[in-house]
Formats: C-alpha cells, structure tokens, sequence
C-alpha cells in the first residue's frame, strides 16, 4: 500500500485524511467497562478476530467518536505499518498532524445525506455512507443504476444530495438523470476533516486530547487571523497594566524619598550639632535618650523605665492569681531588659504587650529568657 496521506489546514491545525480504501469497517458490541480498561485494544483483537484477514497485531484499530457500551459502535481498522510510515514521512517534512480522520465515515442513518461520484472517467466510482457503512461501487461508462438500492433512484425530491469531482461530473448527471453539485477533491476533505474522529488512537495516540484542544485553541490563538484584535487587545491591556505598575511604583517611591527628606529637615533643625544624618529616626531617639539624661529624667532606655515596664508586664500575666517569678539573672544591655528563668506562655505574653504597647514597650520571648524593651528600639 503506497498511497500517502492527505493533509488540509483548518485554522492552525494541520489534519491528515486517510483514503477510504485503505480503511475497512466493522461494528462490534463492547462489553461493559471495556472503554475504561487499559486492555482495550486487546479486548477489540478479541472482537475481530473473526472478521480480520491479516494479523490484529498488524492492523491499527479506532474506535468511532462518543463511543459507548450500551449500543455497537464502528471501528476503523488500518494497516499498522503503513500508517506509521505515512505519518512519519510527513513528520521528517516538519508537518506536525495534530488528527487524523477517515475520507469517508459511517453514519447514523439508513439513507446516505450524500452520493458522491469521484475518481476519473476512467476509474470513476459511488461513495457513500450510510449506518451500514462506507460503499463504494465501481462505475463504468454507459451503466444503469442497479436496482439493489432504492434510494439510488428516488426522486429528485427525496434522494441523497448527488455531488461529483470535477473530472466526474458530467458522468454523474448521465447516470443519475439530475444535476450534481461539483466539488473538488480539496473541497470535499475540508468537510471531512471537521469531523469529529480521531483515527490517532491506541500507541498512535501522540497526546491528550483535553491538551491538545488546549494547545490547538493556543496555537489558534496566536496565530489566526480572526483572532488578531484579540491579540492586540490583549497587547494593550498588558502594557497598560505595565505602565500603569511603573507609574505607581515612581509615585510611592516618591512619597517615600518625600517623607524620608522632611524627617531629615525635622532632625536637622532640630539637632543642628548633628552634622552628619544617616538614619534621622534612629539618631533622633538617640539624642532624645541624651537629652533626657542630660536634664536627670528618664528615657525608654534607660534601666529604671525598663524595670518599670517588667512590673506592668508582670501584674499583667494573670491578675487575678499573681505570679511569683524565679528570676535567675537580670541583664541590662544597650536599651534592653533580659530576665533569665522567667518564661511566659504566649496568653501572658499577649496580654503584657496588650498593656505595655500603651506605654511604648514590647516584651518578647529569646530562648528561655523575657526581653522587654522600647518599641522603637532597632
């Protein structure tokens, strides 16, 4: 079997068409819970069998769309090596095929919607599917229809739409006695690779099919035509977001260089002794601190405020049954007031920083020790 595989674009998705002849058609009843197996390929060589003329094992098998348990479903059935070689001739040309369908496929009535009439005048044939199948009957100049079908020389009102290839037409309308809708081979696949099968199935199945909807509606996306104003919408709509990030960004920067210069003045004109300013709030409490011990009064810092602070800490641990600590070590270094073997729980420690966060402290647990400082302290 040498015949190639027809490829067509829809959109961005490039589908390949597997001729009707080299496809057969069989109609099986799965048994239930066959579809969720993974022993589903096996379970239709079981079904087959019979029915097949060469090996199932070099045979490729697909199942028709939606397809269940409660009622027969079609299965397209290929050679296997052929297959594979088509598809990877085209994938060596840099075509990736994101499906492949059947030229013709059953349907689900008894009369065909379509008769075609492809091929050349020398090798002209009928096509047609119906819920028995896909037919194809040989056609030869100067032949009556037979008698057999119908449906073949029903009215004009009640027949199948009659359709032709261009080489074929006129042949057509001599058999048939009626116009035909003509239509090139190109023309005809576009409709077919519409459809909703998928012969990629089994070990030729190459993805997901919820990733590749996924990545044929991205693919669509970024490179269809109809889908260009979106694209620039999209476009602007993140620059705008850009832009506008970019702007706040330089507002709130700012502000903040705003708010850092005023408090520069504010130290400066406050301590203009302080010749050099590297961090206005931490200098200012430093100055404050001296000032206060300068004129005998008491800063944050200093050992008296922070003892102070330790006995609101400590009435505020449980009032109603006052606790009688076991200091093992008082430390009182660079601002802060650090009691060894006094260790709140966290409720007590909650309720001390409810009460001292008033008065400017915070208490806080170092490993076994509390250390109670003022709240501005680095």
């Amino acid at each position: 079997m040498t015949t190639a595989l027809t490829t067509l674009t829809l959109g961005t998705d490039t589908v390949a068409v597997v001729p009707a002849h080299a496809l057969s058609w069989h109609r099986v009843q799965l048994p239930t819970g066959s579809l969720r197996t993974p022993r589903l390929r096996a379970v239709l060589e079981g079904l087959l069998e019979d029915m097949l003329l060469d090996e199932p094992a070099q045979l490729h098998f697909a199942l028709q769309p939606d397809a269940t348990t409660d009622a027969p479903v079609w299965v397209a059935v290929c050679n296997k090596t052929w297959l594979r070689s088509a598809l990877d001739a085209l994938e060596a040309t840099g075509t990736a095929v994101r499906r492949l369908v059947p030229e013709w496929a059953p349907l689900t009535t008894e009369v065909p919607e379509h008769l075609w009439v492809v091929g050349n005048e020398s090798n002209a044939r009928l096509v047609w599917a119906d819920s028995h199948g896909v037919h194809q009957l040989p056609l030869q100049a100067g032949q009556s229809l037979p008698g057999w079908l119908p449906w073949l020389s029903a009215s004009v009102d009640t027949a199948p739409a009659l359709w032709a290839e261009p080489a074929v037409a006129q042949q057509a309308e001599q058999l048939f006695h009626r116009p035909a809708q003509v239509a090139t081979p190109m023309e005809r696949m576009q409709t077919t690779a519409g459809a909703l099968w998928d012969l990629a199935q089994f070990d030729l199945a190459r993805r997901n099919p919820l990733l590749n909807r996924a990545a044929s509606a991205f693919a669509a996306l970024v490179r269809a035509p109809q889908w260009r104003p979106a694209r620039w919408a999209m476009l602007a709509i993140v620059l705008a977001q850009l832009v506008g990030l970019n702007v706040y960004a330089w507002r709130a920067q700012a502000v903040l260089d705003t708010q850092r210069t005023e408090i520069g003045s504010v130290f400066a004109s406050t301590f203009p002794k302080v010749s050099v300013v590297v961090d206005p709030v931490l200098q200012m409490q430093r100055e404050v601190a001296a000032l206060l011990q300068n004129t005998g009064n008491a800063s944050p810092r200093d050992l008296e405020s922070l003892l102070a602070a330790y006995g609101t800490a400590l009435d505020s641990f449980s009032p109603a049954e006052p606790v009688q600590p076991a200091q093992t070590a008082m430390e009182f270094v660079a601002g802060e007031l650090r009691i060894t073997g006094h260790a709140p729980d966290a409720q007590q420690l909650d309720a001390a920083n409810g009460v001292l966060q008033a008065q400017g402290f915070a208490a806080r647990l170092d490993g076994s020790a509390l250390v109670i400082s003022p709240r501005s302290a680095p």
